[in-house]
């Protein structure tokens, strides 16, 4: 298992496409920190005048007293971590989906290579990119806004245990969607139909509960079993019902399993062309 994860990682490395996800991620991120703030600056407009200029850009956007601080900046951004997900799709594709448009599995599996440690193995993996991704999202921001206006607090251990709870929180229900895209690579074995499928899964279910709850009120309570919602609920850990916490946990416990097993057994029976 170890060998595979080894050249899988010497494969992606060496391709332009793992450097161009990366490039754009850490922009995307710089970028919403450097100009975000917690009161809304919307179209670079704000009540008392227009910002036409680099000089008054800097001062109102990126200077601003309201905008994030070093101490903030994670917590604001993790309210966006769903946001990552769509990062993290060409990865599970450069890692698992790649192998299947370029026939690779079939010379893999060949050579004695149990089906259940080849998926294992580019889960795995794929899971340590969830993790990287998600560890730039914190660290990026509190860089780039402490370089910009300061860390704003104290850096200490108290500071450190509530970034974990919502980070480690998120970290969970983020590889629950990992784990179902690399159940949607093995049972579909195309690159289209896992983009496809992947997408969807992020976004239908939220889309059509929200449809039933603009009909119906009563039924605004499923969107506690949808992982994107829960993604964005457990920022508030701290302060979150300890039923909706659990919820979250089962909810996120079932997709990692379900998703595993069935993706491992279906592999295992189905024939690789």
């Amino acid at each position: 298992m170890l060998n595979i994860i080894k050249a899988d990682m010497y494969r992606i490395l060496r391709g332009k496409g793992f450097y161009i996800t990366i490039i754009l991620l850490f922009a995307v991120i710089v970028l919403q920190t450097a100009v975000s703030s917690k009161a809304t600056v919307g179209m670079y407009n704000t009540e008392e005048a227009v910002i036409d200029t680099i000089e008054e850009f800097t001062e109102e956007v990126l200077l601003a007293p309201e905008a994030f601080t070093g101490s903030t900046a994670a917590f604001e951004m993790m309210e966006g971590t769903d946001t990552l997900l769509y990062f993290l799709l060409p990865i599970i594709i450069f890692i698992a989906a790649a192998d299947f448009s370029t026939d690779t599995v079939k010379n893999v599996l060949s050579n004695g290579v149990p089906r259940v440690k080849y998926y294992l193995s580019k889960l795995i993996l794929s899971c340590a990119f969830c993790f990287l991704f998600l560890l730039l999202n914190i660290m990026v921001p509190i860089v780039t806004a402490t370089i910009l206006r300061g860390f704003g607090g104290a850096f200490n251990v108290d500071f450190i245990l509530r970034l974990l709870r919502p980070f480690s929180a998120q970290l969970f229900m983020c590889i629950a969607v990992t784990c179902v895209g690399i159940f949607f690579v093995f049972t579909t074995k195309r690159t289209a139909a896992v983009n496809g499928a992947y997408i969807s899964f992020c976004l239908l279910p939220m889309l059509i509960i929200y449809i039933f709850f603009t009909l119906n009120e009563k039924l605004e309570f499923l969107f506690k079993y949808d992982v994107i919602s829960n993604i964005r609920m457990l920022v508030h850990i701290d302060v979150a019902n300890s039923t909706d916490i659990i919820r979250a946990f089962v909810v996120g416990a079932f997709y990692i399993l379900a998703s595993t097993i069935g993706g491992i057994l279906i592999f295992r029976e189905s024939e690789i062309k």
